[in-house]
């Protein structure tokens, strides 16, 4: 069974915001920002997770 890269770097950073995410629910007087600042690092692991690829298959 084939996994695409893209799917399998999605799942572990669920994974890994679900087990940060008790952390901040507890901890509420932390710094506003950082839920967008992990955001913004997700939108890059997945740009470059599905960035062009070759593939045998014509344009």
């Amino acid at each position: 069974m084939y996994i695409p890269r893209s799917i399998l770097m999605l799942l572990v950073i669920i994974y890994l915001l679900f087990l940060l995410t008790v952390d901040w629910i507890n901890a509420a007087d932390e710094l506003w920002y950082r839920p967008f600042v992990v955001a913004f690092i997700v939108v890059l692991v997945a740009r470059w997770a599905h960035r062009d690829q070759e593939t045998d298959e014509p344009e």
